[in-house]
């Protein structure tokens, strides 16, 4: 795609935005309207404040009306209208999904890091800053709530953003439900969900079976997840919540990064290499926690958690020495928050007291990968995260504004077997919001958050020496977000305008070398800044549907650090400055529903030093379903067209890989499409 072309969608999409935020707006009087947008307390805050009043910049994503006309492969389908959140590798299924908002987790060279994830109220994160999603059951999903900014006073360690992800309880009426999608590249899923019920108790059981061979050679996955819900209403001011989740993957291979010459000539082969030391990475993960929430009187709240989980992973890596990784993971935690909530005259008051504990084991052994046979152990190494925090909230809101404040005390303690002195982190991290109702449904406000990342286990381990324990010259980031921003609510439309600016220190961003290929080192490269504006708009008008997001920012490393001072005023790579989206869905009285979704996305870079830029691009998706009422039931048949104008563009780009070995290609044009049966 030329520059010309890049200016031309860029107008069309910000065109569309700003005529439909006035046009719509003009529409919000009209009779006729089936779709309404409603106020929701936002529960990632931990004080569940409206939306509308909440002086930070969030996201809500509500997906059971549209759920249906998903492929339901990767989350990737569902946060292209989150301004500022950009994700990337999300057909890599031995890599996971890389997300990054504001630039938080940008440097994942696999799994999230910098982000915290919370399902159904219990963190999916673990105590060193490491996510993955590859056990979550896409099919279960009921919202997303997306908290785009430093939330360290809330969640601690690796809070540059919040994904607080919430399932279904119920099947809404049904009792089961089959659901099976074919699709292009070999792609079958099976799901089989099953709801319970009594007078006091509800329960959802769901199965899903996944296979495909992949857009690339060697880039096959097979994989099964199994998820119980359970809750139980003990008393009108009690209930008690448990969930339980495994999940078996025996394959996921690696086609690994290519030069661009390479990408050009043939995008859809695997790297030769990995195809000779067989990379793949297999998993078994284990996950149960239990959740309590007790009332008492109108005034107190108590809401506490306590999980376990297991993670058995093996890994081939494209290398020989240490390239077979077997990593045994414990991981487990507990967490309660008493609140209290008062109200005087017109003056609301609610306050917050919050603990969190969690500890993380991890065996790391490492073999010799004698062309994809397991050879000599070369490292074994037991490691351990413990982290504490205590956090206090505290929120007064009058009839015009709100004041928010919360300051929050982290101790981590982090180790190994094959060292002598544990390293410790202690950490204060404050934030103070404000908001000012302007009108019924227009609200301005403003904030500063701060956040901070240690290094992960695995990042700490991935020693350029080769030798065990921890390359200890790593050191965590830190930083500091100042926002301000205006939201506009009314029952058919929401609009939000925010801007931000963040300075942070020691930013850790992956390196490779020579002697490993393919394999992730990290260091610390210095200051950055950002800064941005973000949009985003939802219209509803009789049975249309519009939602659109654009981010404009600039990540940049300041060089106020001896470490960066050669890379000043260089981009950070891996995250664009530019970004676009715009989904239209219409609904028809016969239960026909459409939905069409573009994004623009703008140029970025592969490298610290910027040499290696990546093109601009843009993707269209057109999916659509239908239901079928029954006596006996629902029938729905459902279908898409991924990358509907068949582009060329880059499904993941690996930061800083040794020999340019930057680019893996994404899909062209394919088609999926299934049938769903519910009684």
């Amino acid at each position: 795609m030329n520059y010309t072309q890049g200016r031309i969608w860029k107008g069309i999409l910000l065109g569309t935005l700003l005529f439909s935020a006035s046009w719509i707006q003009a529409q919000n009087t009209t009779k006729t309207t089936t779709i309404t947008l409603d106020e929701v307390a936002i529960k990632a805050s931990k004080l569940e404040t409206p939306r509308s009043l909440l002086p930070f910049s969030v996201s809500v994503i509500n997906l059971q009306r549209v759920q249906a006309m998903h492929q339901q492969l990767s989350l990737q389908e569902y946060l292209g209208a989150v301004p500022g959140l950009f994700s990337l590798n999300a057909t890599n299924y031995a890599q996971d999904l890389r997300i990054s908002i504001r630039g938080f987790g940008a440097r994942a060279a696999f799994g999230i890091r910098g982000i915290k994830l919370i399902v159904d109220g219990i963190p999916e994160t673990t105590p060193d800053g490491q996510g993955q999603l590859d056990n979550l059951p896409l099919g279960l999903l009921k919202n997303i709530e997306v908290l785009r900014g430093p939330s360290a006073s809330l969640y601690g360690n690796a809070s540059g953003g919040v994904l607080y992800i919430n399932t279904l309880d119920s099947l809404q009426g049904e009792s089961v439900r089959f659901r099976s999608t074919l699709g292009a590249y070999g792609l079958q899923s099976y799901q089989l969900s099953a709801a319970l019920t009594s007078k006091k108790t509800t329960g959802l059981l769901h199965l899903n079976k996944t296979s495909t061979r992949g857009y690339r050679a060697f880039s096959a996955l097979e994989q099964v997840t199994f998820n119980a819900k359970v809750k139980h209403q003990m008393n009108p001011k009690a209930s008690i919540q448990a969930q339980f989740n495994y999940t078996h993957s025996p394959k996921a291979q690696d086609a690994g990064g290519l030069t661009l010459e390479e990408a050009l000539e043939n995008p859809s082969q695997a790297r030769q290499r990995n195809v000779d030391y067989d990379t793949f990475e297999k998993i078994d993960q284990l996950k149960m926690g239990v959740r309590w929430l007790q009332k008492w009187r109108s005034n107190w709240n108590l809401d506490t958690y306590a999980f376990f989980s297991i993670r058995d992973f093996y890994g081939k890596l494209p290398f020989e020495n240490g390239g077979i990784v077997d990593l045994y993971r414990n991981y487990y935690g507990a967490g309660s928050r008493l609140t209290y909530s008062k109200t005087i005259k017109n003056i609301s008051h609610q306050w917050q007291l919050g603990m969190e504990a969690a500890s993380q084991s991890d065996q790391r052994d490492r073999f010799l990968n004698q062309k994809g046979i397991q050879g000599a152990s070369v490292f074994s190494q037991q490691e351990r995260f413990d982290s504490f925090g205590l956090y206090v909230l505290d929120e007064l809101k009058a009839e015009q504004w709100l004041l928010r404040s919360s300051l929050r005390f982290d101790h981590q303690t982090l180790g190994a077997d094959t060292i002598v002195e544990s390293q410790t982190y202690s950490v204060l991290n404050p934030s103070l919001g404000f908001s000012y109702l302007l009108s019924d449904n227009r609200t301005l406000f403003f904030n500063v958050s701060t956040s901070y990342e240690t290094p992960a286990l695995s990042e700490l381990s991935a020693n350029p020496s080769g030798a065990e324990g921890f390359n200890l010259t790593l050191e965590p980031s830190r930083a500091i977000n100042y926002e301000m921003g205006w939201k506009r609510l009314a029952a058919k439309s929401r609009i939000e305008a925010n801007l931000f600016f963040i300075k942070s220190s020691n930013e850790i961003l992956p390196y490779e070398l020579a002697d490993f290929p393919g394999r992730s080192f990290y260091r610390n490269t210095g200051a950055t800044e950002r800064y941005g504006l973000e949009l985003a708009a939802n219209f509803s008008w009789n049975t249309w549907q519009l939602q659109t997001s654009f981010t404009q920012a600039s990540y940049r490393f300041s060089g106020l650090e001896d470490v960066s001072d050669s890379l000043k005023g260089n981009d950070l790579p891996g995250i664009p400055s530019t970004q676009m989206f715009m989904q239209l869905e219409y609904s028809t009285p016969s239960s026909w529903q459409f939905q069409l979704t573009a994004e623009h996305i703008g140029r970025l870079f592969a490298n610290n030093q910027n040499t290696v830029a990546v093109d601009a691009y843009q993707k269209v998706r057109l999916q659509s379903s239908k239901g079928i009422a029954l006596s006996w039931g629902e029938l729905s048949f459902f279908g898409g067209v991924n990358n509907l104008f068949d582009v060329r563009y880059y499904d993941n780009i690996r930061l800083n890989a040794f020999g340019s070995r930057h680019f893996e290609p994404a899909p062209g044009r394919n088609l999926f499409g299934g049938l769903s049966i519910a009684f």
